[in-house]
């Protein structure tokens, strides 16, 4: 994954090169992982400084409801919800979650 101050630099250094249909068919390709991988919000100003500060959104991964319901979403506002719910499981059903754990330390 590519962080928003790699993207910005690839971008200011093909804004002052020699410019190009590829390198404006790079820009655009930049620019699209860009709002991809961060907030819809950005915003660039005419000597491209973001305007407003990127966040990451959880991108799409599967159609299950809970990923589809996810999908989008500030990574800082889903997980106190998922912790939420691993802690009532740990309460509901122990050896489920012991199950979760050991596959996920396993990744």
């Amino acid at each position: 994954m590519f962080t928003k101050a790699e993207l910005l630099d690839a971008i200011d250094q093909l804004m002052d090169g020699r410019h190009s249909i590829q390198s404006c068919e790079k820009l655009a390709a930049i620019y699209t992982v860009l709002d991809h991988l961060y907030a819809p919000d950005v915003g660039y100003s005419n000597d491209n400084k973001v305007i407003a500060e990127a966040k990451p959104v959880i991108g799409y991964y599967g159609d299950s409801d809970f990923l589809l319901a996810i999908e989008g979403k500030d990574p800082d506002k889903v997980w106190p919800l998922i912790d939420e719910l691993i802690e009532a499981l740990s309460v509901l059903n122990p050896r489920l979650l012991s199950n979760f754990f050991d596959k996920l330390y396993q990744l």
